[in-house]
């Protein structure tokens, strides 16, 4: 491994955390704000950029993962206000 792989992989590491960490401080003010349907929102949204960051770029992973977090909100709430 050289020295460039080396330093792109710690880096990698890096923005990943920061990616979580910004997620899990996401989940608990969505969670205060809009309960647990937010909290459910942005685990799906976390799954899926953490599924496609290694094929679609980190950039494009984070946008459809919060695509999908927001889909995945509003089709909830339609769901839970359908049943009222």
């Amino acid at each position: 491994m050289t020295k460039e792989e080396n330093e792109g992989q710690k880096t990698s590491t890096i923005t990943d955390k920061i990616i979580s960490v910004i997620a899990v401080i996401a989940a608990i003010i969505v969670g205060r704000l809009a309960g647990f349907l937010g909290i459910g929102a942005i685990a799906v949204g976390w799954f899926i950029y953490d599924r496609t960051k290694e094929k679609l770029g980190r950039f494009m992973a984070v946008c459809a993962g919060a695509v999908s977090g927001v889909a995945i909100y509003g089709f909830a709430g339609f769901a839970v206000l359908s049943w009222l």
